[in-house]
């Protein structure tokens, strides 16, 4: 009889553990990116985001390296439709990397190292590589499909170059659909090796500092740049070729 009544109660207790995990892969995620639609466009948010000062985008932040993926790699923050949102059902949801990849030194903002790849694996393990030079994106950019009942959960992998020097890391994106126009972007800012309060300044420099430019906009704005100084060189040059050309007429 005692033996029975122990079988009993472990299976009980396995059952009430069963129900305890069914539960919280059921329930909201406070660090993961909630997901809705609104007026046909994706809409992100969550509990856990910080609001960029210049643009108004959404950061959202991860530290790299956990049990599951090892030292180099996470797959938090998840992609979640919370509470009451839904999707359309089967509607498969993608991304698109913008920019290039950042890197915060302890003082500043600034591209990555050389030689430094931030990749990020979709649903189909293809991966999108972030470099200082910008993106390459995978085969596919699928984060997921929503379930018939129009539920997302889904988890991409961050992953950086091993031996990555210690430090915070950004890059952007934003999520795509065919059924949905795009979300906004948004920036995602890593942690690899910092505490805690080093990580908090690594975000709080980059809400109050404008993001590093795609390179291509970067070259844009550096042929920009020269423009207007052989403009202003020549504009000079015609000033001193008038009152040269006034002096001689006076004299």
């Amino acid at each position: 009889m005692m033996k029975r009544t122990n079988l009993y109660r472990w299976l009980g207790v396995a059952m009430l553990a069963a129900s305890a995990a069914s539960s919280a892969l059921a329930a909201d995620h406070a660090g993961d990116v909630a997901v809705s639609a609104r007026e046909g466009q994706l809409k992100l948010g969550g509990q856990r985001l910080e609001i960029h000062g210049l643009t108004g985008f959404n950061i959202y932040r991860a530290d790299l390296g956990d049990l599951f993926h090892g030292p180099w790699a996470t797959s938090n923050p998840g992609f979640q439709t919370q509470g009451t949102e839904r999707l359309k059902p089967g509607v498969e949801i993608g991304f698109e990397g913008l920019g290039a990849l950042s890197f915060w030194d302890g003082v500043r903002w600034n591209l990555a190292p050389q030689g430094t790849q931030l990749r990020v694996s979709d649903y189909l393990e293809a991966d999108s590589i972030w470099t200082a030079a910008g993106v390459s994106h995978g085969t596919s950019q699928l984060l997921g499909e929503a379930t018939a009942s129009g539920k997302l959960h889904e988890h991409l992998v961050f992953s950086i170059t091993e031996g990555a020097a210690l430090g915070a890391y950004q890059i952007t994106l934003r999520l795509t659909s065919a059924d949905y126009l795009s979300s906004d972007p948004f920036y995602m800012v890593l942690n690899r090796g910092l505490d805690d309060a080093s990580f908090q300044r690594a975000r709080e420099a980059f809400i109050q500092t404008s993001p590093v430019p795609e390179p291509a906009s970067a070259a844009i704005l550096a042929l920009g740049l020269v423009l207007v100084w052989v403009s202003s060189r020549r504009r000079q040059a015609g000033r001193r070729a008038t009152h040269s050309t006034r002096g001689l007429a006076i004299t």
